[in-house]
């Protein structure tokens, strides 16, 4: 006989957990427990012949249960004509109110076997779970049971039996269609993930893709989003009360923030070389140029008005070099570094272009600071001169001072065993042999205040034979600086407290600025004529000091003293601040060491700091900031178009343009993965280029638009730009892909009441 695939609902006769209408239609009980199975034979030809038990030797034929009626196996029910139609009882259910909503619900699928309607939602089922995280069957539970409560009825009755209906259905078409159903789902993910971008309704799509400059925060944002999505999924889509809900949901939160941080560059590179093939379709290059510039600026939330806005602006303030590819965005940028990196005369023109545009920009730097400090090109001679009359003026008085005695005493001797002042002695022996001075104006000869002796033999005998000796002085002078000396040692610990504060070494300044403080109060005490010199040096050079103080506001390594200095100066002197500021500022930017970036020195919040107390007016201030940004956003472009993006961003667009020979010689040196980099980046550049339909006349007609300074040739951008604002177009794909991860089904238990 055929193989009974019922026998499985065939048990002895319901339990208490399955009393009730439906306990006349249990399976029959198995042989040898049946007092009447000496009585039962096979039934009836039919359908049903096939799930009936083996007849007994006997006449008796059971009858066929009446279609429609629930069946009773083990641990399961089925409808009678429908064994397709079944559920598991529930296990546990010592009042019985659990069996009988998902009796009711087995009933009620029995009685709409047939429909047609029940038949496509059911199918459709696992759409509406995907777009919902798990929710549609809660979301239509609500509505019926709000609606039987409006009518009279029990919002939590009607609530459960709608619920555990669809719990049912949902089963049904994941078993006898698994691969459709998890299909769907995540179709169903797609959609939902699709609409919150469309809506803004998502933080990793509403982000800027400025490609790995922000791959980790949007990687991060991408974690967060997937955890979020994960939960909510599993909380709904999960079986069984609260607590399984729960557990389900924290389980999901892993799964989603891997899935949504993987998304996230994934979908960067399939976008990138996959997401626009269309123009390779249209054979006319000014349109693919026109288009594809369309596209990345809409990418960038920019229009062609604005870029055209930005280069009127930068030229009005007499910046001509600054185009519109500078005012761009990061795709918009990228598309013409593609374009650098096509062969032709447009590569050709683009990379000129920049190159001689960055060659020049230390001469702009130099005119945009001394604009903003003012008489930054007289600066030079201005100091010298003031210098010179500084020096002039006290001259006779430090002649004075340095022909009393050298000073002497415990404190000079302790000095000379300071490390800074040891440092120094050798460099005032050097400014002595340089300056042709004599050594004595320097050092002299002192006695020493800790005279040694020592006995020397002098070749004789005593009466006894006894070697005979004489004590002699071994060191009965010493070398010690003149008051002229010491004055060097000073200006020596000046220059050394000033080289550390600008190499940022704050602790050393400070403690050899401690000690050149001290020599200098003690000189100030114990040399007549010296405290008078320092004072009148300084009396007489007041605007030296107020150029100084400029200078060093630009260079010290302690900022806020810095600045209390400037303060302290009236208005005249500030001039004068601004004027040794803009000195010691082009002095910075022209130095070779700097790089190709002059823009370099203004990039920490400490040196804007000090700009903004030395341009204090508003307006030029306000200036000043304008032009040094556009200042850095060609250099910001620069970089980017001809070789500055990153290896993510050139493999990303294609870019990552290597010469074959270069890769043949990488892999004879012994570098085969730079090879593989190069031969693998020139191949991805080549079939993105010939993806977007890039060749050297459609690089033209994007060097036509983005490397422009005219801004009615970029305005003439617009109409095309609307066009292409108003088409439809896919948003973000990594939502999409996190929401549909994160949809697709798992495991949940117990059963969702």
């Amino acid at each position: 006989m055929a193989e009974d695939q019922w026998a499985v609902f065939r048990t002895a006769p319901a339990t208490a957990s399955t009393q009730g209408p439906w306990t006349k239609y249990a399976a029959p009980a198995a042989a040898g427990n049946d007092p009447w199975a000496g009585f039962r034979t096979a039934p009836a030809a039919g359908p049903w012949a096939k799930y009936a038990a083996p007849a007994p030797a006997s006449d008796y034929v059971q009858p066929a249960p009446p279609p429609g009626e629930i069946i009773h196996g083990k641990d399961r029910s089925y409808i009678s004509d429908h064994p397709e139609i079944n559920t598991t009882r529930p296990a546990d259910d010592p009042t019985g109110r659990d069996t009988a909503v998902t009796m009711d619900a087995l009933k009620t699928r029995g009685n709409n076997a047939d429909s047609l309607v029940d038949n496509i939602l059911r199918k459709e089922a696992p759409l509406g779970q995907g777009y919902l995280f798990g929710g549609a069957d809660e979301l239509t539970s609500l509505i019926v049971g709000g609606a039987n409560k409006l009518m009279g009825g029990d919002f939590t009755d009607s609530f459960s039996r709608a619920q555990e209906l669809q719990r049912q259905e949902l089963a049904r078409q994941r078993e006898e269609h698994p691969i459709g159903s998890v299909a769907t789902e995540i179709v169903g993910g797609l959609g939902s993930g699709i609409s919150l971008a469309k809506n803004g309704v998502t933080v990793v799509g509403r982000m800027a893709n400025n490609g790995l400059r922000n791959i980790i925060p949007r990687m991060i944002a991408g974690a967060g989003e997937g955890a979020a999505y994960g939960g909510i999924s599993g909380l709904f889509g999960a079986d069984g009360g609260m607590q399984n809900r729960t557990n389900q949901a924290i389980e999901n939160l892993p799964i989603g923030a891997a899935l949504g941080a993987a998304a996230v560059p994934a979908t960067d590179l399939v976008r990138a070389i996959f997401g626009r093939v269309a123009p390779i379709f249209n054979r006319n290059p000014d349109e693919r140029g026109d288009t594809l510039t369309a596209r990345r600026l809409m990418q960038d939330n920019q229009t062609p008005e604005m870029l055209a806005s930005a280069v009127e602006e930068a030229q009005a303030a007499g910046q001509n070099e600054y185009r519109a590819v500078d005012a761009a965005g990061r795709n918009s940028q990228r598309l013409v570094a593609m374009a650098a990196k096509t062969p032709g005369e447009a590569r050709n023109g683009i990379v000129d272009d920049l190159t001689n545009r960055q060659e020049g920009q230390a001469g702009r730097m130099r005119t945009i600071v001394t604009d903003a400090l003012g008489q930054g090109d007289n600066a030079f001679q201005t100091e010298r001169s003031i210098i010179a009359a500084r020096q002039a003026a006290a001259q006779p008085r430090y002649d004075a001072a340095y022909a009393n005695p050298a000073p002497q005493g415990q404190f000079y001797t302790d000095m000379l065993g300071r490390q800074s002042v040891r440092e120094a002695l050798p460099v005032l022996e050097r400014t002595a042999a340089e300056r042709q001075m004599p050594i004595t104006d320097l050092f002299t000869e002192v006695p020493s205040p800790n005279p040694q002796t020592q006995e020397v033999p002098t070749g004789l005998v005593d009466a006894a034979g006894n070697p005979m000796t004489r004590t002699e002085t071994v060191n009965s002078n010493v070398r010690i600086p003149t008051a002229r000396g010491w004055d060097f040692i000073k200006r020596e610990l000046d220059a050394r407290v000033n080289q550390l504060y600008n190499s940022g070494d704050t602790t050393a300044a400070e403690a050899i600025k401690e000690t050149r403080n001290a020599l200098r109060e003690q000189l100030a005490n114990d040399v007549p004529g010296y405290r008078e010199a320092l004072a009148n040096y300084s009396d007489n050079s007041a605007a030296l000091e107020a150029v100084q103080t400029g200078r060093d506001l630009v260079t010290a390594g302690n900022a806020d003293e810095a600045r209390a200095a400037y303060g302290a100066l009236n208005e005249g002197q500030r001039d004068l601040a601004k004027t040794g500021a803009a000195r010691e500022l082009t002095q910075k930017i022209d130095k070779p060491d700097l790089g190709r970036d002059r823009t370099r020195i203004f990039n920490t919040p400490d040196m804007q700091g000090r700009m903004d107390t030395l341009v204090d007016d508003p307006v030029v201030r306000a200036l000043f900031g304008d032009r040094l940004g556009r200042e850095q956003d060609m250099a910001r472009a620069a970089r980017t178009i001809t070789g500055g993006s990153s290896t993510y961003e050139n493999f990303a667009d294609g870019e990552a343009v290597g010469d074959a020979g270069s890769a043949i010689i990488a892999l004879m040196t012994g570098h085969p993965i730079r090879a593989a980099s190069m031969l693998g980046g020139r191949a991805l550049n080549t079939f993105t280029r010939a993806a977007t339909g890039m060749n050297d006349q459609v690089a033209g007609r994007i060097s036509d638009y983005l490397m422009s300074t005219d801004p009615e040739q970029i305005r003439s951008l617009a109409d095309l730009f609307t066009r292409a604002q108003n088409q439809a177009h896919a948003p973000s794909i990594a939502p999409a892909v996190i929401s549909a991860g994160a949809n697709a089904p798992r495991s949940g238990s117990g059963d969702k009441r």
